[in-house]
């Protein structure tokens, strides 16, 4: 099975300008994805697609491939898919390279579990009726909870959604949320799924989730706050490292 990695990330963020270039534990964001790609053995090609050249020159550095994303599937209303389509469109008209999966790592995830990757590949070579093997956590706040303020000069609010069965967690059912650390998908899904709008229609009908044991392998930088914890999350993991090597 042909596999292709795509780091993609967009050059505009409004809630977090330059998120990609923030400094964690000395190291930008976007190169630990980088790294954590570089480390997996089922990847058999690497692409960053941005339209920032800077990341361009980041990948460079790492001796990975680098291709621009046109300003059209770099807008804040540009679908993620389209600008995964257009990778595996310019590899196959350009090189020939035709992978079965593409596997998708949003490079403002900074903490991943080692092994990870390989184990979305492994999965869909393991379970061929997976359209798409995606990671997950597992969420405790539950929709049900949750008011929208239907007065905004008095704060008056109304459900956002029927809670019947009350303010119990442990009276409803587990729900999880997809986490944009790993996402792979095979590509006649992902083509198939061109301009349908709905949500997740790219990963396909037939979704198995991979649920993260812990939450920081799951943090998405969107804001300046997170980063102070995805910061927290990295220096736990190298001191859990540092036990470990003095243990053996």
């Amino acid at each position: 099975m042909k596999t292709l990695g795509i780091i993609p990330g967009r050059k505009g963020s409004h809630r977090f300008p330059q998120k990609h270039h923030t400094q964690l534990l000395g190291k930008p964001m976007f190169a630990y994805t980088i790294e954590a790609a570089l480390r997996a053995r089922q990847l058999d090609r690497l692409v960053v697609s941005s339209d920032e050249r800077e990341l361009g020159e980041m990948a460079s550095r790492y001796d990975v491939e680098f291709l621009e994303r046109p300003a059209d599937l770099a807008s804040d209303s540009a679908p993620l898919d389209d600008a995964l389509r257009h990778v595996c469109w310019t590899l196959e008209q350009r090189d020939g390279f035709l992978p079965d999966v593409v596997v998708g790592m949003q490079g403002n995830v900074p903490v991943r579990k080692d092994g990870q990757i390989d184990e979305v590949v492994d999965r869909l070579e393991r379970v061929p009726e997976a359209t798409s093997v995606c990671t997950a956590q597992m969420q405790r706040f539950r929709p049900e909870w949750a008011k929208v303020i239907s007065n905004e000069q008095t704060g008056e609010c109304v459900p956002y959604m029927s809670a019947d069965r009350g303010f119990r967690a442990q009276d409803y059912d587990p729900i999880y949320v997809m986490d944009g650390a790993i996402y792979g998908v095979r590509t006649t899904t992902l083509r198939a799924a061109a301009n349908n709008g709905a949500t997740h229609a790219w990963f396909g009908s037939r979704i198995h989730l991979i649920v993260q044991d812990e939450p920081m392998y799951a943090l998405e930088v969107d804001y300046p706050d997170q980063a102070v914890l995805a910061e927290c999350y990295l220096r736990l993991l190298a001191d859990r490292a540092a036990e470990g090597s003095c243990l053996r």
